[in-house]
């Protein structure tokens, strides 16, 4: 795995410009809009592509989720990385590292 495909706790997720969420129109449930199709998303799925802002790391993300949740942070990490690398192998989150902000 090269470090574009990596996770690490400084990784600022970003949501891909071709991707935004709104809401169904025929379901009233919270989607992930893109050119090739449509995620529907959870509750927790829009929290963390809320968060996925650019400016959170991937720790600020899974902190401010265990908060929210009232969990510790390492309960919730796995599934947060899980998720968010899926987002990344389908071109749906950019992963912006430390030294592509600089």
């Amino acid at each position: 795995m090269d470090n574009k495909q990596s996770l690490t706790p400084t990784v600022r997720p970003l949501l891909a410009q071709k991707a935004r969420v709104q809401t169904d129109k025929v379901s009233g449930e919270p989607v992930l809009l893109y050119p090739e199709g449509v995620v529907m998303l959870n509750e927790t799925g829009v929290a963390i592509v809320k968060l996925c802002d650019g400016q959170h790391t991937l720790t600020e993300i899974i902190a401010e989720l265990a908060q929210y949740y009232r969990v510790t942070p390492d309960v919730l990490q796995d599934d947060v990385g899980e998720y968010i690398m899926r987002l990344y192998k389908h071109s749906l989150i950019d992963l912006r590292h430390t030294e592509d902000s600089q």
